[in-house]
């Protein structure tokens, strides 16, 4: 005789009681025992659990795996079943519906909420029906009440997604979309400032994929990142968009501004970064050095006494003398 259990639960978390914590499936499925599946009897539970996370202004919930496998359809399947799976749950009309399925044995990349709730429930069976050799079942994760976008470099500026990166606290290290690697906001603008006091900056991006197309504009619907060596738009550098292989941008000046726009369209996992401020100092040593030989070249020429310059000599030598019995002459 087969018998269903069936197991639900809610976990609440609030901002206001705590910033940061784990929460993990085996809360839940370790409570299992002989109590409640009878061991003379097939037995199995189904599990539905709610995860409620809930932020104050102008926090963001953001979401990180530690541990995760729930089993896919089948061993070779990358499909998640409905019945078997982590849902990622959207509010749409005062009703959340599921927004995403998270399953398999790879660590799902970080989740971002888009404004102060997220909401999750995990559907499951116990024991479960594994397809894969992971002995694990089920996840563990933590969860973090943000107000820095995910962004943990630079120094931001209040609550905006503007951060500042001064060559005289780092000359080096990275920066990133919101979120990375996970999918970046929709309807976001983020400032990236750099400020070198001799020295100008360089950026080296590893990783770029921003939703886009063409001209990298509103009129293409596009996500983007600007470049400029000023606060308003610099003409010397195109828009980027897409997904591009590694590339590297040069500021012209000290400042350096990066932009990043993204619409309510589509979105991506966004773009990482280094950046390095390197010395101008070097430069114009380097110039006044080629300067330097050329005044040393200069006065060897002159010192060595050219053939020309000689020939010169004696022809005004000679000019001088003729002008001079001309007038004994008259």
């Amino acid at each position: 005789m087969h018998k269903l259990l069936f197991v639900h639960c809610r976990h609440l978390y609030d901002s206001r009681v705590n910033k940061s914590g784990i929460f993990e499936s085996n809360q839940l499925l370790g409570s299992f025992n002989s109590a409640s599946i009878n061991k003379d009897i097939d037995s199995s539970v189904i599990v539905q659990c709610r995860y409620e996370f809930e932020a104050q202004k102008p926090e963001r919930i953001q979401i990180r795996f530690h541990d995760f496998n729930i089993p896919t359809e089948h061993e070779n399947s990358s499909r998640c079943v409905e019945e078997d799976a982590l849902h990622v749950l959207e509010e749409v009309r005062g009703k959340y519906d599921t927004q995403e399925l998270l399953c398999g044995a790879f660590l799902p990349k970080p989740l971002m909420s888009s404004d102060q709730r997220l909401q999750l429930q995990f559907v499951g069976k116990y024991p479960p029906k594994m397809t894969n050799k992971v002995q694990y079942y089920g996840f563990r994760a933590e969860y973090k009440f943000l107000k820095n976008f995910g962004i943990t470099s630079g120094v931001q500026q209040g609550d905006e997604c503007s951060f500042i990166y001064n060559s005289s606290e780092r000359i080096s290290g990275l920066f990133h979309s919101p979120n990375f690697p996970g999918y970046y906001l929709e309807n976001v603008v983020c400032n990236y400032y750099f400020y070198g006091y001799d020295e100008r900056v360089v950026l080296r991006f590893t990783y770029f994929d921003v939703e886009g197309i063409g001209t990298c504009d509103h009129q293409t619907a596009s996500d983007y990142v600007e470049f400029s060596n000023f606060m308003t738009t610099d003409r010397k550098y195109s828009r980027r968009c897409g997904k591009l292989p590694d590339f590297e941008v040069r500021s012209d000046k000290l400042f350096f501004r990066v932009t990043f726009y993204s619409n309510d369209r589509f979105v991506a996992n966004g773009f990482r970064a280094l950046y390095t401020f390197e010395s101008t100092i070097s430069e114009s040593s380097g110039a006044n050095m080629d300067l330097k030989d050329d005044n040393v070249s200069m006065q060897s020429y002159v010192g060595n006494g050219s053939p020309n310059l000689i020939i010169l000599n004696i022809i005004l030598v000679i000019v001088t003398v003729a002008l001079l019995c001309n007038n004994i002459n008259k």
